[in-house]
């Protein structure tokens, strides 16, 4: 059943926080998964170092020995463990983006046509890169800052949540356009389109906020 749009939540990020032990817990399913319980500070910078202690111990996990989702602030360690687990460094606090009224988000995979001579009269295909793209109709606003991320090429994290219930969408993003229109008898608005900035540590993925 669908959910009224006007529910739907898209969020960008701000500036890199940093945060000092912080707790997480597990679930009975993958005893060696540890979430951040802070779910405002479960997105992670990609940038940053971050720190894992087990409980009882002096010195910190092994990041040979972890494995990092930046996107939805979880841990993953080589082995199960039942100790407290913590994390330290830095995330990146989200804020609504002022005046969103619209969304159109494409998710992209490109099927290259590998069809040859041993074909029985159908191609065949095999996937290739995978893509993103947000583009957001919003109102404009005084101190808007897209065209400041345009200049300097800074990524930012964008979340979408549809209808504001469910999973979320959240990836690494740069600014790709932002263009204003308006008329005396209407309200200027904004287009921003976002391009998905992926990297070996981050792309773009569904989950549980």
């Amino acid at each position: 059943m669908s959910a009224p749009g006007y529910l739907t939540t898209i969020k960008k990020s701000g500036t890199a926080t940093s945060m000092t032990s912080e707790a997480m817990s597990t679930n009975s399913t993958v005893s060696n998964t540890f979430q951040l319980d802070a779910a405002a500070k479960r997105i992670l910078n990609r940038d940053g170092t971050f720190v894992v202690r087990e409980a009882g111990t002096t010195a910190p996990v092994s990041a040979a020995s972890v494995v990092i989702d930046y996107l939805f602030g979880k841990v993953t360690l080589s082995s199960a463990t039942t100790s407290a687990i913590t994390l330290s460094g830095s995330y990146m606090p989200m804020t609504e983006i002022a005046g969103a009224n619209s969304f159109t988000l494409e998710q992209i995979r490109d099927s290259l046509d590998d069809t040859d001579f041993t074909s029985v009269g159908w191609r065949s295909r095999i996937v290739g890169i995978k893509d993103v793209s947000l583009t957001l109709g919003r109102w404009q606003t005084l101190g808007d800052d897209f065209f400041s991320l345009i200049d300097s090429g800074e990524s930012v994290v964008a979340e979408i949540q549809p209808g504001g219930a469910g999973d979320v969408g959240r990836g690494w993003f740069k600014i790709e356009t932002e263009g204003f229109s308006g008329d005396i008898g209407s309200l200027e608005s904004a287009d921003v389109t976002l391009q998905v900035d992926a990297s070996t540590l981050t792309d773009f993925s569904w989950g549980s906020a």
